[in-house]
């Protein structure tokens, strides 16, 4: 079983990180994230922008062009930064009506890959359904926000 999970970390990670992100960071064009890791470092305490610094700290990662506001997206709605909580997450904006190609790709993809989250998969879909969506949100502004009020709003 951890041959297969490894296999399936590694596979993942190339699909990922080695083919989707490359490309479609080529035509994704999302707003400036004009915040670095020093200035959130400094937002006050339980808030969105110092959570994510924190979490990022925590996991020994950086913040990635382009890729900020999903970054939020994982604080706010509690998934982990990891496989699991990727597909999971994917999962719940699929139930939230967000069919990206990045969305649905993962979610095919991780249906197959990974069997034993299926009930899972089913229950954060479900949740999806039910949570408001984050279209034209202003993530500069939002950094700001409390967390704690953000989940709330958004997660169910």
């Amino acid at each position: 079983m951890k041959k297969i999970k490894y296999f399936r970390s590694k596979l993942l990670e190339l699909l990922t990180h080695g083919i989707a992100l490359p490309i479609i960071g080529k035509f994704r064009k999302k707003p400036e994230f004009i915040h670095t890791m020093e200035h959130l470092q400094l937002f006050d305490e339980g808030t969105l922008g110092k959570d994510l610094v924190l979490y990022l700290h925590k996991m020994n990662f950086k913040l990635l062009p382009n890729y900020e506001q999903h970054d939020c997206k994982h604080i706010i709605l509690q998934y982990e930064m990891d496989e699991e909580g990727e597909a999971r997450m994917q999962f719940y904006f699929l139930g939230n009506r967000h069919y990206s190609i990045p969305v649905l790709s993962t979610c095919f993809i991780c249906f197959f890959l990974m069997p034993e989250y299926w009930k899972q998969f089913y229950c954060d879909y479900q949740l999806g359904k039910s949570g408001k969506t984050f279209d034209d949100i202003d993530y500069n502004r939002l950094v700001f926000s409390k967390t704690s009020e953000l989940r709330k709003h958004y997660r169910p």
